[in-house]
């Protein structure tokens, strides 16, 4: 539920992968629900709804929005574009029961997160992130699971994925049918199990070392993708399992 790829207007450097191939890859571990949250921009095509489908994957329309400035925020199936959800009287204003409003990685140390302004304006979340980028004795979340837990929101593990190796490591089991509408009604309802493995700290300077390396050095350009962005109607309807995204 927390992705990007190299349409991302901020972090293309970083991601050297296709959406076909963040879908690919997760696919190939057990995924079978799936947020390309891009930056500012929804990539969600019903091309690639149905690219991801033919994987066995629910493509969940999403993006990570900046709001209030400079403060992201991870929006769900709003179907307009990010100039209208830059503040979040917008977000309240255009948040339904078909929407998911998710706090990223609230409590982490820079100035694009949450913090505070997530404990003011607690009403408009209907969930609360556990961020995969943790490693042992170094966790920010923290805060974060105390405040879910004050206020009963759901937490939702995601792996806020920049490189493909990340996937697998933090992720959600959300109880709910293979289908949009069932799969944000349930993260909602709290029907879900977080799973986070932390990263090691070798992993963690990899990961660091590796987005130095791509903003100075930027990758070739990685194959395929779909760059016209827009909404459309979910996959089809399917049986009511356990899935992972």
């Amino acid at each position: 539920m927390h992705a990007h790829c190299h349409l991302d207007p901020a972090d293309y450097r970083l991601c050297a992968y296709s959406a076909e191939e963040l879908i690919q890859e997760a696919a190939g571990l057990g995924y079978r629900i799936l947020a390309i949250t891009c930056h500012n921009l929804d990539i969600w095509t019903e091309d690639l709804a149905g690219y991801a489908a033919r994987q066995g994957i629910t493509l969940i329309p999403g993006m990570e929005t900046t709001t209030e400035g400079r403060r992201h925020i991870l929006l769900y199936n709003f179907r307009t574009g990010a100039e209208n959800l830059n503040t979040l009287k917008k977000i309240r204003a255009l948040s339904s029961p078909d929407t998911l409003v998710v706090a990223p990685h609230p409590y982490f140390p820079s100035t694009k997160c949450l913090g505070r302004c997530l404990d003011r304006n607690i009403e408009v979340f209907d969930a609360i992130e556990v961020s995969g980028f943790h490693a042992p004795g170094l966790d920010f979340n923290r805060r974060a699971r105390r405040i879910a837990a004050n206020h009963a929101k759901p937490l939702i593990g995601n792996s806020d994925v920049h490189y493909l190796w990340q996937l697998g490591r933090t992720f959600t089991w959300i109880y709910a049918e293979p289908r949009m509408d069932s799969i944000l009604n349930a993260i909602k309802r709290g029907r879900v199990r977080v799973v986070s493995k932390p990263l090691s700290y070798v992993q963690v300077a990899r990961w660091w070392a590796t987005a130095l390396g791509r903003i100075v050095f930027p990758p070739r350009p990685a194959r395929g993708g779909h760059d016209e962005p827009f909404l459309q109607n979910p996959p089809a309807k399917g049986r009511e399992s356990e899935v992972t995204g």
